[in-house]
């Protein structure tokens, strides 16, 4: 497999981007070449441009019940 094909592989298995290279063996700099190519495509999206992490805690509003987005699940602060 190329570099390339490797770096995608690696990412849809779920290794973190910033990981890309140390699991592969590969140089930091070319994982990153390789990786910026797949997002340029569309077919790799940042999870930090997919919003599913903490956007804010809406709190209790005054104790009633609010919908709350799934990434909220588990946190302690949207009890």
């Amino acid at each position: 497999m190329s570099v390339l094909a490797d770096v995608l592989d690696a990412v849809r298995r779920g290794v973190p981007g910033d990981h890309v290279a140390a699991h592969l063996g590969v140089d930091p700099g070319l994982a990153d070449l390789a990786l910026d190519h797949w997002v340029r495509l569309g077919i790799v999206t940042p999870a930090g441009d997919l919003q599913l992490g903490c956007t804010g805690c809406s709190g209790l509003a005054g104790g009633a019940r609010v919908e709350r987005a799934p990434s909220c699940a588990g946190c302690p602060f949207s009890r």
